[in-house]
């Protein structure tokens, strides 16, 4: 296990017994936020397109059909489970022009470079983020795009009028990640990409805001509560009786009824550049 890359060990939601489902609930939730990171990121019709941590395919997806037919699409991911799983979904949806490897990112032998790498969700991960940034940005031709989509758990929990239960999951979440030793403040990533030698990015932050009992945020609260739940248990954050994860939709969309309130779960710190 090289030191700058991500195994199934150091993911934090490895050992969740439904990981494919969280991630494709996850994907469809975020569907509309990464279509407009791709297309800020200037993702485009005729591209190469590397999709780094392509976990379960969602992202490659978007991406083979934003390159169209005249692009390719190759996902890379560390999971064999993933990747089979990328495969047979790729397989059903009749996608010819994405293709998936399993490997490490630091130690793969790539075919060709790209006119762009992307990953959504997988620098925070990282152990050695500088030292995979700079291996990608080996693998881009000159002009290149290296573009991210990744978590930030700033606001997390915010809510107005405050909403104790809701503020109580963000934290809970948070705490794992930090615990966890993992970065989740968005704007470290100027700095990141700086040191990895990289011109100064383009930055934005999308933060998920919503309200009413029937947003389909709460489902997302209660699936990273559900998968992290041994991690908060092991941590010491909350017993199995205090999280009441069987119960926490139920709980999340009574009080956001009963309070009317409007929330903000996390948000999506945007980054790229050109590569020159």
């Amino acid at each position: 296990m090289s030191q700058g890359s991500l195994s199934p060990s150091d993911y934090l939601f490895a050992q969740a017994t439904d990981e494919a489902r969280r991630l494709k609930r996850q994907s469809e939730f975020f569907h509309r936020f990464t279509s407009a990171f791709l297309e800020s990121a200037g993702i485009t019709t005729g591209m190469k397109v590397l999709d780094v941590g392509t976990g379960i395919g969602e992202v490659a997806f978007m991406l083979a059909e934003r390159v169209g037919p005249q692009g390719t699409v190759v996902g890379i991911d560390i999971n064999p489970a993933m990747i089979d799983f990328a495969r047979q979904q790729a397989q059903v949806a009749g996608f010819t022009n994405v293709s998936f490897l399993q490997g490490d990112i630091l130690h793969m032998a790539l075919d060709d470079q790209f006119d762009a790498v992307v990953g959504r969700l997988v620098l925070m991960y990282m152990k050695d983020r500088v030292a995979v940034l700079r291996r990608l940005s080996q693998q881009l031709r000159p002009g290149g795009m290296l573009a991210f989509q990744e978590l930030d758990l700033t606001l997390a929990g915010t809510s107005l009028p405050r909403a104790p239960l809701v503020e109580q999951v963000g934290n809970r979440l948070t705490q794992v990640f930090q615990r966890a030793g993992l970065d989740t403040r968005g704007l470290n990533l100027f700095h990141l990409f700086l040191e990895a030698g990289m011109p100064a990015p383009e930055m934005e932050l999308i933060t998920t805001v919503g309200g009413g009992p029937d947003w389909a945020g709460y489902e997302q609260l209660v699936d990273i509560t559900s998968a992290l739940l041994p991690l908060i248990l092991a941590f010491g954050i909350a017993t199995q009786e205090e999280v009441q994860v069987e119960t926490l939709l139920q709980q999340l969309r009574e009080e956001a009824a009963t309070r009317q309130n409007v929330v903000m779960i996390h948000g999506l710190m945007n980054v790229w550049t050109r590569i020159a």
